[in-house]
């Protein structure tokens, strides 16, 4: 797996959504696909990549790490994935079997609400999706949301805002996008 780090959506997201909170990490994949062993590889490599970016903003913060053998997953319903309501997404989603998630956010909340807040609509939601997830590929990704005891980068969200991190699997672009949220005011 290699970060796409020349993906146009990278300039984009850096130019236009400078108050995102949200982590995105787009890595090609040529290999074998694997279902869950291969979505646990590319949030390793996630992880991997944000400690990379951290080190190069904040040289002194703590390094992230990864415990592997309590990483746990759960497939993810496509229409959940993108639903734009937290009320829905609450009454939808089965209560996550995590010890310490003060509250299981959805990615649109994630984009939506964070704690300092932002001027993003729902309109960015979809334009940056549409990027990211062509409308004619998405019923075929593979979305699995990730527990958020096996890393330190959970720490922040766990305070009181909330955590989530997801990796999608586009098979007929070959890649996966890595999306994270965790932060605290």
């Amino acid at each position: 797996m290699t970060e796409m780090k020349n993906d146009p959506f990278y300039e984009m997201i850096s130019n236009n959504y400078v108050d995102l909170c949200v982590d995105y990490v787009i890595l090609s994949y040529d290999g074998k696909y694997n279902g869950e062993i291969t979505h646990k590889a590319a949030v390793i490599e996630m992880i991997n990549i944000l400690n990379k970016r951290q080190a190069e903003k904040y040289p002194h913060c703590d390094t992230l790490y990864v415990e592997e053998d309590i990483m746990q997953c759960r497939k993810t319903d496509i229409d959940l994935f993108f639903s734009e309501y937290e009320e829905e997404w609450e009454e939808l989603s089965p209560q996550c079997k995590c010890k310490e998630i003060p509250k299981e956010i959805s990615y649109w909340y994630a984009f939506s609400d964070p704690p300092y807040g932002n001027d993003y609509n729902l309109d960015d939601f979809h334009k940056i999706n549409n990027i990211l997830f062509p409308a004619q590929f998405r019923n075929d990704l593979e979305i699995y949301r990730w527990n958020d005891d096996f890393s330190n980068y959970f720490d922040a969200g766990k305070e009181w805002w909330g955590t989530g991190l997801w990796s999608i699997y586009d098979k007929w672009m070959h890649r996966f996008v890595i999306i994270g949220a965790s932060t605290t005011d």
